[in-house]
């Protein structure tokens, strides 16, 4: 099975070793447009409103690997079918629950956490 990650599960980032037994496929997008959500540890990834493609990598696992992360998503992400910009299809987490906002979450543009997180460190400087 295909797995589509965009958040912290990519490589390089926190949660990437749940990935570790896992084959990596591809870079590439969602051929939809979704919104991503800054949730300031991870992104989001709600549909509704189309926002931009999602920009991602793509990892073959095995059933074992797949329950793994469906636990750690927990109760706050629902897994779906996305067909990718490479031509296959993939499963995502959509984000389902998420933190009230008094003006509502940031959204990332341009789908690309991985953008957003480098923005951000280069103004820290």
């Amino acid at each position: 099975m295909y797995i589509f990650v965009y958040g912290s599960l990519k490589k390089g980032f926190s949660n990437h070793n749940l990935l570790q037994s896992s084959e990596f496929i591809c870079k590439t997008r969602t051929q939809e447009e979704f919104a991503m959500i800054d949730l300031n540890m991870f992104p989001g990834v709600i549909k509704g409103k189309k926002v931009s493609r999602i920009q991602g990598e793509v990892y073959e696992l095995d059933s074992n690997t797949l329950e793994q992360i469906d636990m750690y998503e927990g109760e706050w992400y629902s897994r779906e079918s996305v067909e990718l910009e490479a031509g296959f299809r993939a499963q995502i987490y959509f984000l389902i629950k998420y933190p009230r906002y008094s003006e509502g979450p940031m959204v990332i543009s341009e789908g690309n956490w991985t953008e957003k997180l480098m923005q951000e460190s280069n103004n820290v400087r």
